[in-house]
């Protein structure tokens, strides 16, 4: 969830209400900005431990599992909704993808 508007990109330096789960059933509701997500994990919900190490997603308790150097792409992707603009006007969902794309694009 993003504190922008809803007809507003949502781009990584942006404010998110963090939604991580906590076993009592309450979310986090931590307002971080998107690229303070990996560290957020860490230090607030102990998100620790080697890339390949298998965690389980628990932002708004969504419970699938993936390797950790993949949650915070995961999380913004699917629940964070971060967009990667180009200067062409073009958007992309992964960083990686628009880095590919610039490598390309004329703008």
């Amino acid at each position: 969830m993003s504190t922008g508007s809803a007809s507003g990109p949502r781009v990584i330096g942006g404010l998110f209400l963090c939604m991580w789960g906590h076993p009592n059933g309450l979310n986090c509701n931590h307002f971080i900005r998107g690229y303070e997500l990996p560290t957020h994990l860490r230090e607030a919900h102990g998100v620790r431990g080697a890339d390949k190490l298998y965690v389980e997603c628990k932002w708004d308790h969504c419970g699938r599992g993936m390797k950790k150097e993949s949650l915070s792409r995961h999380i913004e992707e699917t629940h964070m909704g971060v967009e990667h603009p180009c200067h062409c006007g073009k958007i992309f969902s992964r960083r990686d993808t628009l880095t590919k794309h610039q490598r390309s694009c004329s703008a």
